[in-house]
């Protein structure tokens, strides 16, 4: 192996050679299946709408809600969850399992900002939890909206 140094600020860094350290990487990580990985995640988001599907329709038979309200209170419900199963740990064990099959739903916003707030809880509510529970989502929210107005003033001038 070739190893050079750097010297920064009066530390010595040792550097690898990026052939050798590309090696190391290929030979320690797994290869994984995309065609495993799309079904695995076409299954999984499956049944995440199949439970979301569920809950809307338990909200409106047995609750009496409206049916937009009822999409409301799923949304609440998988963000609550999400935020539920990320506090103990679980959402990452479980979305190594499934891929993409719960992130791209509620659960997965509530991931972010969930897994966000936990990193800087131990600075305070305010400058900790505060200041950076939309870090990650805060993207997704700008984006969403952006994008929700331009599609939205679209379909008003086309229909």
């Amino acid at each position: 192996m070739y190893y050079f140094f750097n010297v920064v600020n009066n530390n010595i860094r040792w550097i690898m050679n990026k052939k050798e350290y590309k090696k190391i990487v290929e030979k320690n990580i797994e290869k994984e299946s995309p065609i495993k990985n799309v079904l695995i995640a076409f299954i999984s988001g499956g049944f995440a709408g199949l439970f979301a599907e569920l809950i809307t329709n338990y909200y409106i038979g047995w609750l009496n809600l409206y049916i937009s309200d009822a999409y409301l209170m799923t949304f609440i419900t998988f963000v609550t969850i999400g935020s539920i199963l990320t506090g103990f740990g679980i959402f990452d064990k479980v979305l190594s399992v499934v891929k993409c099959g719960l992130i791209v739903p509620a659960s997965g916003f509530a991931n972010t900002m969930t897994s966000s707030a936990m990193d800087t809880r131990s600075e305070g509510f305010i400058k900790g939890i505060g200041a950076s529970i939309f870090k990650l989502a805060g993207s997704i929210i700008l984006y969403g909206v952006i994008f929700g107005i331009i599609f939205g003033y679209i379909r008003s001038v086309i229909l």
